[in-house]
């Protein structure tokens, strides 16, 4: 599920600071060609005859070079920030002031990489901002931040209080502190707090991003795909900074809402509206591999385009996500030896991730071992783990499916119907929800929930008979 937590304003919304504008690069060098040498005199000659005339006119200002932003030339930015903060922490070892900086823009290059490796080197400057300072002080809020970030929730409460403790009359300190609770009660499934913060927060700031797009990210999941729209393209149409990834990250949200209602060409309109502002972004990269997949149902060279993506994308992140992407498209075309290779290094991968960041990965893992997997408990356990750390509408979705993989039909029941009683509908909550009722006996019940799942996607699978 997207985040909307930031720092500063403007801001990016996949990034906690605003990343510096890029840097343009060196101009080409000119090689010249044979006949080039052979008429040098003459053209010296010309220009020294014509320098007299030329000199005198104004000459007209050379246009700028336009420098097409890439998620790489958007990290090369951040990490030159980066290293220049870390020397100035160097400089002030006493101060966890300049070591909580970093750290935010460690985090920063976690959220645009994907990468563990990033979120383990921003904990350990983090945990070294609570070392070098007086007693009791420390970068609170950046910890409240990265744990929020990794899902460990249940130790999010406590630094979050100490951060905010001091009251405060600015603006723009009131503003982080309301969207970050209005995010977290969100992710704890509090819905009606966490509309109410946002709520407050777009009335305070009309065309503050974070809010807007906050808001909209709950009309969205409850199903309320009207008034969730005008508000990503009032965000579009707000957004004045100068990095190109805010508008490309809002473009894609509006591609996944149209994904989540079977609307596959126009999530790709979306996606390459996205992929036009910053190129090279695995995140939008990925969607567009999803989108090329369903579209390779009736045209196959889809398909292949699809695989040649993921394969990029895989050499570039090493996610297991989409390492189980390719599973898929082997198992639908009947090649079974070729999906299982592919299981098999998701398996590893997502193992890794369980042990190093738990919490981060039991979402992601468990979906994997639902579709994938061929030990029911271990799913099970997983789900229960995530639900206790983020009791939202989509863990409680995910618990009932591995309730019911694991014969649990009537605990599946009690919680799907919990799902059911929050605010949030998608197609996928109602297509579990018939599932349970099915395995309950309850066909009358099964068969309204495969048409509310319809009705929102047309295209959406749904086991067969049904």
């Amino acid at each position: 599920m997207p985040t909307l937590e930031s720092t500063v304003r403007p801001v990016s919304i996949l990034l906690l600071v605003t990343l510096a504008a890029c840097s343009e690069p060196p101009a080409p060098v000119a090689v010249p060609s044979p006949s080039a040498e052979v008429d040098a005199k003459a053209a010296d000659t010309k220009a020294a005859d014509a320098k007299a005339e030329t000199k005198a006119q104004p000459q007209p200002k050379p246009k700028p070079v336009v420098v097409e932003p890439t998620w790489e030339s958007q990290l090369a930015a951040l990490d030159r920030r980066i290293e220049g903060h870390r020397k100035v922490a160097e400089r002030n070892g006493r101060s966890s002031l300049a070591f909580g900086r970093l750290a935010e823009l460690m985090l920063a290059r976690a959220r645009l990489t994907g990468d563990y490796d990033d979120y383990a080197d921003a904990e350990e400057v983090i945990e070294k901002g609570f070392t070098v300072g007086p007693k009791d002080f420390g970068p609170f809020m950046t910890r409240a931040r990265l744990n929020y970030t990794l899902h460990r929730l249940d130790r999010v409460d406590e630094d979050f209080t100490r951060a905010t403790r001091l009251p405060t009359s600015d603006g723009d300190e009131l503003f982080r502190r309301g969207l970050f609770a209005a995010n977290l009660a969100f992710q704890r499934g509090q819905y009606e707090q966490a509309k109410q913060g946002l709520q407050q927060l777009v009335e305070a700031e009309p065309t503050a991003l974070p809010a807007l797009a906050g808001l909209a990210l709950y009309h969205w999941k409850a199903g309320e795909f009207d008034q969730a729209e005008p508000l990503y393209q009032r965000a579009i149409e707000s957004y004045r900074g100068d990095e190109a990834e805010p508008k490309a990250w809002l473009h894609l949200q509006l591609g996944l809402m149209d994904l989540d209602r079977g609307r596959h060409d126009e999530a790709l309109a979306h996606y390459r509206e996205g992929e036009a502002l910053i190129r090279g972004f695995w995140l939008i990269d990925e969607h567009i591999a999803e989108i090329l997949t369903l579209q390779g149902a009736t045209d196959p060279a889809k398909t292949e385009q699809a695989k040649a993506l993921y394969l990029d994308i895989i050499e570039r992140t090493g996610n297991p996500e989409f390492m189980d992407a390719m599973a898929g498209i082997h198992l639908a075309a009947g090649e079974e030896a070729q999906a299982k290779e592919w299981i098999a290094k998701a398996n590893a991968k997502f193992e890794a991730q369980l042990q190093r960041f738990p919490e981060a990965a039991y979402g992601h893992a468990l979906e994997h071992f639902l579709e994938f997997g061929d030990d029911p408990a271990k799913a099970l356990d997983m789900a229960q783990k995530n639900h206790a750390l983020r009791p939202n509408a989509d863990a409680k979705r995910l618990l009932a499916e591995a309730q019911l993989a694991a014969g649990k039909a009537s605990e599946a029941k009690a919680m799907v119907e919990q799902a059911l009683a929050t605010p949030m509908r998608s197609a996928d909550l109602h297509a579990t929800a018939a599932a349970v009722y099915a395995a309950n006996g309850d066909e009358g019940k099964a068969k309204e929930h495969r048409a509310a799942a319809r009705a929102i996607d047309p295209t959406i699978e749904l086991p067969e008979g049904e």
